[in-house]
């Protein structure tokens, strides 16, 4: 059976459950962003509301320019990032060899998939990418690099970064990866 795992790595990954939220922050878990500026922290909210990543240190990787990031230790080109920097590892499975292709990522307003997140902005970049990519609706998704070696584990490593363009809490959007698999 296809299984998809998403984990926010860090100190040690967080693996986000179907129930649970990506939550970025200003840096303090649970603060918000001011608008216009990207997150200062990424961190999984449970759906009651607590941390469950506090005990990972969890990767975030802030959006500075196209091609660059700030990722904890300042400004630094994007392909300059490893996979174990990068904020999330997902995990596709099979309890059979398969190969994962035609892969795209992008963030939606929860409901409609061509429509661009509320009141916020997503960027994205794939481990080994050269630019973010503002994924905002699945016209605007960003391609991943198809994983065609037959395998029972499929891994790709993306980093998110976001800004809020207005005030408010944006838990109705949602990202999304869609592939084929064989």
């Amino acid at each position: 059976m296809l299984a998809q795992t998403w984990q926010l790595q860090g100190t040690s990954p967080t693996t986000i459950e179907a129930t649970d939220y990506i939550a970025f922050s200003d840096g303090t878990f649970g603060n918000s962003i001011t608008v216009n500026t990207y997150n200062g922290g990424t961190h999984v909210r449970s759906s009651g509301g607590s941390d469950k990543s506090s005990g990972n240190t969890p990767n975030n990787v802030k959006y500075i320019a196209s091609g660059t990031a700030d990722w904890g230790d300042g400004t630094e080109n994007i392909t300059s990032i490893t996979d174990a920097e990068c904020t999330l590892k997902i995990t596709i499975s099979e309890s059979t060899s398969i190969t994962v292709t035609d892969i795209t990522m992008f963030a939606y307003d929860g409901t409609t998939e061509t429509t661009a997140p509320v009141g916020q902005d997503v960027y994205l970049f794939e481990s080994g990418d050269s630019a973010w990519t503002k994924a905002n609706g699945s016209a605007a998704a960003m391609s991943l690099e198809d994983s065609d070696t037959p395998a029972k584990d499929h891994y790709f490593y993306v980093s998110i970064s976001t800004k809020p363009t207005t005030i408010g809490t944006k838990s109705t959007n949602k990202v999304k990866i869609d592939f084929t698999y064989q």
